[in-house]
């Protein structure tokens, strides 16, 4: 009989360390002497004066951290945003990055006082400026910076209308652009005559440069390097699983569409994959809520899965469904996924918990805490959109 308790957490675990922002930044940026070196470009830093640093988003501390160890002789000024609980003193030489903690998935009053700090930070630079911008998910509704006329309470009431709409990040980033002074390029415009470079850690499904944060850094002026994204750590699974004696594939890094019905695709897959088999998926599903319940995609995704494992009628330890967010958060929950198995959703029955009435109220999560299957990561400091692994046993 597997124990699907320790795969879950060895695959988990593998995913996310494949992604670790320091790593990312360490793959794609270094430094020669004077020489910066950021994808296929290089600057030279003998031609700034000064560099600043802006990093926004849920990876901002851990990719800051990189950028400063990098550049600490050189670095001038640091504005660090991240969402609440995920902040952490940053220091180099004498200085000190000035790290705020923002709301998220709704802005709060601090992510507006996020934006002001930003838009501080980018006052006065010249031509002998090198802005750094380390952008990665979360950062939406991290930063803003209201156009003249919106209140923070529309801005709110318009982040919780989206997210409740089923609207996917590409819909919902594209109306948040356009109320916003830095999204949609706006810190590099008000950044300019400096030189921009940013670094990029994508939790969207094709990595568009204009939809990730809602596109800060997305500019002509900008130099963009893409450090992360979802592919590395569905590869990253794929082979930690392989490593397991799984025949395993990455199936697609764009999934998309209703997490209820993606996780009944999923399990009927998985079901008729041969034995042995893990089947990995990458992307960010949607939920449009219906009900009063708290839980969020990764969660509905793998009670929906559960369901048709049921109905299929499955050996009990015959398949294992993990979903998990590689931030180590989904919806507004503290639980990063769940896990499911055939065994499982027989135990829950016997129980008396109800799945089919659970994923109706949009109940998830406390379904699998009932269960004691949800996946607790706490905050990993990365965020490239979410996993979904299917496992087969030998049965």
């Amino acid at each position: 009989m597997p124990d699907w308790h320790s795969i879950v957490e060895t695959l988990v675990r593998a995913a996310i360390r494949a992604v670790a922002p320091e790593v990312a930044i360490q793959h794609h940026m270094r430094r020669l002497g004077d020489v910066l070196i950021a994808g296929t470009r290089t600057f030279d830093l003998r031609a700034f004066d000064e560099v600043r640093l802006i990093a926004v988003g849920k990876a901002a501390v851990p990719m800051a951290r990189a950028v400063i160890a990098l550049l600490t002789d050189r670095l001038t000024q640091a504005v660090v945003v991240t969402k609440h609980g995920h902040g952490a003193p940053l220091q180099w030489r004498d200085r000190t990055a000035q790290v705020i903690e923002a709301g998220h998935p709704i802005p709060d009053a601090l992510s507006v006082r996020a934006g002001e700090a930003v838009i501080d930070a980018l006052q006065g630079c010249t031509s002998r400026t090198l802005v750094i911008g380390c952008v990665s998910g979360g950062a939406s509704a991290l930063l803003v910076a209201p156009q003249p006329g919106i209140s923070l309470r529309a801005l709110q009431a318009i982040n919780e209308a989206l997210l409740r709409s089923g609207a996917d990040i590409r819909e919902m980033n594209a109306v948040r652009a356009r109320l916003d002074r830095l999204k949609g390029g706006g810190l590099v415009a008000l950044a300019q005559p400096a030189q921009v470079l940013g670094l990029i850690l994508s939790d969207v499904i094709g990595d568009p440069l204009d939809v990730i944060a809602s596109g800060l850094t997305y500019h002509p002026a900008a130099h963009n390097v893409l450090v992360g994204n979802n592919a590395q750590a569905c590869t990253a699974a794929a082979e930690a699983a392989h490593a397991l004696g799984f025949a395993a594939r990455v199936v697609t890094t764009q999934l998309r569409g209703e997490a209820r019905d993606v996780g009944r695709t999923i399990a009927h897959a998985i079901s008729a994959a041969p034995p042995r088999t893990a089947l990995v998926y990458g992307g960010e599903t949607t939920v449009t809520v219906r009900g009063e319940g708290k839980g969020g995609r990764n969660q509905e995704l793998a009670l929906a899965a559960g369901v048709a494992l049921s109905e299929l009628r499955l050996a009990e330890e015959a398949v294992c469904l993990v979903a998990f967010g590689t931030d180590g958060t989904d919806g507004p929950t503290d639980a990063a996924g769940a896990w499911v198995t055939p065994r499982m959703m027989k135990e829950a029955q016997a129980r008396g918990l109800n799945a089919e009435a659970y994923l109706a109220r949009n109940d998830s999560y406390t379904f699998f805490e009932r269960l004691g299957t949800l996946i607790r990561t706490g905050p990993t400091g990365t965020n490239v959109a979410d996993v979904v692994i299917a496992l087969r046993s030998e049965g």
